[in-house]
């Protein structure tokens, strides 16, 4: 049987204030990540913990921005409770692995930029971000919707 690698792209901007004085609208922030958390992201990653558990040969990356994971931690804390079980659930097959990418789901990477400085620095912080909430660090790097240069 051919394997096939299931992949899920876990991200939440943060929302701008309408009103020009103030920068981010957090009470929609807040009410929008717990909304989609409470129908979406904790349902699907209790039910992944258990796919781990009963079958060892299922296997499934996830993609999380920097902004995604802060929301996380800000609005439904135990939603990166699950993340860190997921991943030890399916530690010793490997069947789960948390990828690196930009910190804030951006295009820097297409900036003109010849030493590609804010690209390098957004994945150094979302690197240091999963390793500080994971312990870990990615092996895997996947660029903003998959976006290819060849610089």
């Amino acid at each position: 049987m051919p394997l096939v690698t299931f992949y899920f792209q876990l991200h939440q901007p943060f929302r701008l204030h309408p009103e020009r004085d103030k920068f981010l609208w957090e009470e929609q922030n807040r009410s929008i990540f717990r909304k989609v958390a409470e129908k979406c992201y904790l349902p699907a990653t209790e039910m992944f913990a258990e796919l781990v558990t009963a079958h060892p040969s299922f296997k499934i990356t996830f993609g999380m921005s920097g902004t995604f994971l802060m929301q996380a931690e800000l609005y439904r804390p135990e939603l990166i409770t699950l993340l860190q079980k997921l991943y030890e659930a399916g530690a010793k097959n490997r069947q789960v692995e948390y990828l690196d990418e930009t910190h804030y789901h951006s295009l820097a990477s297409l900036f003109e930029d010849p030493q590609k400085t804010e690209f390098r620095d957004q994945v150094a912080m979302h690197r240091e971000m999963i390793e500080r909430l994971f312990g870990f660090s990615p092996v895997s790097f996947r660029n903003t919707e998959l976006m290819y240069t060849n610089e």
